[in-house]
């Protein structure tokens, strides 16, 4: 199969800087918020028109719950291509504490970021849109290099995968015949680590996200409104129930407490060991710990292999927030009548949300808490794929061969998504992702994508689809 790479890095290297990252710039200007839903008509417009731009057929919006799913095809010149999806989303996070901006957060401005030196900095840059476009233009990169584009693409772009994709849930039962009978699902992204690390994911755990509140009741407590502190001689507080209540869900030393927790944790199988392994050869113990976490160390004073083997495959419990009565300025005594806080639990395969779920509820009624309410805000499972299907073998090319030493194939993610809508039946379609791009502050204020992190961002998805069209010519 001829290499047409180099001259796809050519015209990107020309293209970019008056072309490409204009483009970037003014996807991430326009806000969309997805839980306020601030902006998200016009950026699933702006993303359609772009498809529509490059070429793609069917381009339309599907309305389901929030924010619409865009959906556009672009058809290949070559006779019986087959179709890899590509999934990507263009929702973004609220960019709150805006004090802490360096730049307005929807300004799209290129400033120093230090040690990286120049980078855009904007709401959405990282996470997605940065990836978003960078990938829409290296299709029509190669598309008019080599007069014809080698595969045919269905662009699946989400504007609800900040809060849990309940769009995308439907639109994946709808066309899952068809969904089913293509190769495979191409994530956008970036997966550069801060010291210039890439790597390839093939899936990541799963998240059951819930509140507990505490209210006054038959246990105690004040049942309709907040009374004067001094009460607190002969009335309960709800604040201390919900205390206690997780108080038994840990203990001292952080392990998890709760009656069958760990039961359904699956082994690791001979792939998992063999890419675990591979990532510990390379682990960066000082990165983590002060570039990234600014911790002094890792939770029970794991070290190297065991505080990785940690974070790939052991489920968490963690307090997202709490609150409740009084926390403004000055002074106020009060009991008051309620109280509240987050939780989230990312699942390891083979746990499932609503199975841990019900063993959480039977703690607390075990212990004596059945007063306290659950309130589950989102249950998303795993997603696991194989390393061997050819999008997973064409990213760990492509990444194999961008020429970034000790690139690593993490055999799962520990953050969460909707992968598992692809991957699990009636889809069952590998989701994989590999791309280059340096980028940071995801989330929160400054959020940024290195300049030349997005050329090269353009670059490597090129590298993956070369290196997918030859593994398949060569399966042929």
């Amino acid at each position: 199969m001829e290499n047409w790479l180099p001259k796809i890095y050519d015209e990107i290297e020309k293209r970019f800087e008056e072309e490409h990252l204009p483009k970037v710039l003014s996807l991430v200007r326009q806000p969309s918020i997805a839980g306020t839903g601030e902006g998200i008509e016009e950026c699933a417009q702006m993303v359609l028109d772009m498809l529509n731009d490059l070429g793609c057929e069917e381009g339309h919006l599907e309305h389901y719950v929030y924010s619409p799913v865009v959906s556009a095809k672009l058809k290949s010149e070559v006779e019986d291509a087959p179709t890899l999806v590509i999934y990507g989303m263009y929702d973004v996070q609220p960019p709150e504490p805006l004090e802490e901006w360096r730049v307005p957060p929807y300004g799209g401005a290129i400033i120093d970021v230090e040690p990286y030196g120049e980078c855009v900095v904007a709401r959405g840059i990282a996470n997605s849109k940065g990836p978003l476009v960078c990938f829409f233009n290296t299709v029509k990169v190669i598309k008019e290099t080599l007069g014809y584009f080698p595969l045919n693409l269905w662009f699946v772009i989400e504007g609800e995968e900040e809060m849990g994709s309940e769009s995308l849930a439907p639109f994946t039962k709808n066309h899952a015949d068809e969904l089913s009978k293509c190769l495979g699902v191409y994530l956008l992204s970036a997966r550069q680590d801060e010291n210039g690390k890439p790597f390839t994911t093939l899936g990541n755990k799963g998240i059951l996200y819930f509140e507990m509140e505490a209210r006054g009741g038959e246990w105690g407590g004040p049942q309709k409104l907040d009374i004067h502190g001094s009460n607190a001689a002969w009335v309960s507080n709800p604040i201390w129930r919900l205390v206690n209540a997780l108080d038994t869900m840990r203990d001292e030393n952080d392990h998890i407490l709760i009656e069958g927790f760990y039961d359904d944790v699956a082994p690791l199988n001979e792939m998992d060991e063999f890419y675990t392994d591979r990532m510990a050869e390379v682990f960066d113990e000082d990165m983590y710990l002060n570039k990234r976490l600014y911790t002094s160390r890792f939770l029970h004073d794991k070290r190297g292999r065991d505080a990785q083997h940690a974070l790939l495959w052991e489920p968490t419990l963690n307090i997202d927030g709490i609150w409740g009565g009084y926390t403004g300025p000055a002074t106020k005594t009060i009991v008051p009548y309620h109280a509240t806080c987050k939780v989230d639990v990312r699942l390891v395969p083979n746990m499932r949300p609503e199975e841990t779920l019900a063993k959480i509820r039977k703690h607390l009624d075990d212990h004596g808490y059945s007063d306290i309410e659950l309130i589950t805000r989102q249950g998303t499972p795993y997603s696991k794929v194989d390393a061997g299907s050819a999008i997973a073998r064409a990213c760990i090319s492509a990444m194999e061969q961008s020429g970034y030493p000790e690139n690593t194939v993490w055999p799962i993610f520990p953050g969460s998504g909707p992968a598992y809508l692809f991957t699990d039946p009636p889809v069952s379609l590998p989701l994989v992702d590999y791309s280059l791009g340096i980028s940071g502050q995801i989330h929160a204020p400054n959020e940024y994508f290195t300049v030349k992190g997005l050329k090269e961002n353009e670059m490597s998805v090129a590298a993956v689809i070369w290196n997918l069209c030859r593994i398949l010519e060569e399966e042929a």
